[in-house]
């Protein structure tokens, strides 16, 4: 096995330790098949403008529901504040990331 692990059999693009399913996976990788399993198991939803049935999309390992007619999108209680963390987290990282290259 290499020093950081190898590359995510999944994305083929993250060196990683972790095994998922006796896979090398990705922490992302992970969090997106975990999200996308959630999705399956939840109840579809009427879209409360035109009564279409919704789909259920994965954003952010949030699963959201989106309307393929007036292409609403619904927020379970909560997912709004969590997908907030999310975009914030990844903006701390990629600034940490580019402070570590600046000379």
């Amino acid at each position: 096995m290499a020093l950081f692990g190898r590359k995510c059999s999944r994305c083929g693009k993250t060196s990683t330790r972790r095994i998922y399913e006796g896979l090398p996976t990705c922490e992302v990788c992970e969090a997106l098949i975990e999200a996308k399993l959630r999705g399956s198991r939840e109840n579809r939803r009427s879209c409360p403008i035109d009564a279409a049935e919704m789909e259920k999309e994965v954003l952010l390992s949030l699963v959201i529901d989106r309307c393929p007619v007036c292409h609403g999108v619904w927020l379970d209680g909560g997912e709004l504040e969590q997908m907030r963390g999310s975009i914030e987290e990844g903006l701390s990282r990629a600034l940490i990331r580019g402070m570590a290259y600046v000379g």
